[in-house]
């Protein structure tokens, strides 16, 4: 596995941050079982006792790891988030807008692309947290930061009801996620077509 030397914003990587972006690699190829301190330590190519020195224990570590993934993920779908934010906003006229499916689909593509392994990461941290509390809560943190973005995408699509819309939304998407991850690559015409339906259902359920 090739050491992780820059941080996911190009910059050079402080240690700590090295080993999270580290864990994260090895998460994707090993599983959750195969995060060991000695494991990651050996991937990041530093001395015996470094992750002990940041991380003292399993649990630390991984709660750490999903604070990093929710880190990368804000950066990585903001602009996707703004682009469908805002061609959903109501025209002046007061005309609902028709988003660009094409260019959000593409964009989409391109941020699971680059986040591969965390996605591969973040499903095994999501089957792992039926079995272990700690990492079920830490998951739960980072669920909901994902859900407060899809609330402001429900909202614009005209939801009077958008904590329940986005639910749905996120549903979908970690549908969307999963089938990408596991059936690589993907049609963008279905991450378009998946967009549509879902926005297009919000918008018709709360049709005045």
């Amino acid at each position: 596995m090739a050491t992780a030397r820059t941080t996911e914003t190009g910059g050079r990587a402080d240690t700590p941050t090295l080993l999270l972006d580290t864990a994260i690699a090895v998460i994707a190829e090993h599983g959750l079982r195969g995060l060991t301190h000695r494991a990651l330590q050996e991937a990041a190519g530093l001395k015996h006792g470094s992750v002990t020195y940041y991380f003292k224990t399993w649990d630390l570590l991984v709660l750490a790891v999903v604070d990093r993934m929710v880190e990368i993920e804000r950066d990585r779908s903001g602009p996707v988030i703004h682009d469908l934010v805002r061609s959903l906003a109501v025209r002046p006229q007061g005309q609902q807008a028709e988003p660009d499916y094409d260019r959000i689909a593409a964009l989409l593509q391109q941020w699971w692309t680059a986040s591969r392994d965390l996605l591969l990461a973040r499903f095994e941290l999501d089957l792992a947290g039926a079995r272990q509390p700690a990492v079920r809560e830490a998951m739960a943190r980072c669920g909901a930061e994902f859900r407060r973005a899809a609330e402001l995408v429900a909202l614009a699509a005209g939801s009077p009801d958008p904590e329940l819309d986005a639910q749905v939304l996120v549903k979908l998407m970690d549908g969307l996620m999963l089938d990408f991850v596991i059936r690589p690559p993907q049609d963008r015409r279905h991450l378009a077509l998946g967009l549509r339906h879902a926005v297009e259902a919000i918008r018709r359920n709360h049709a005045p």
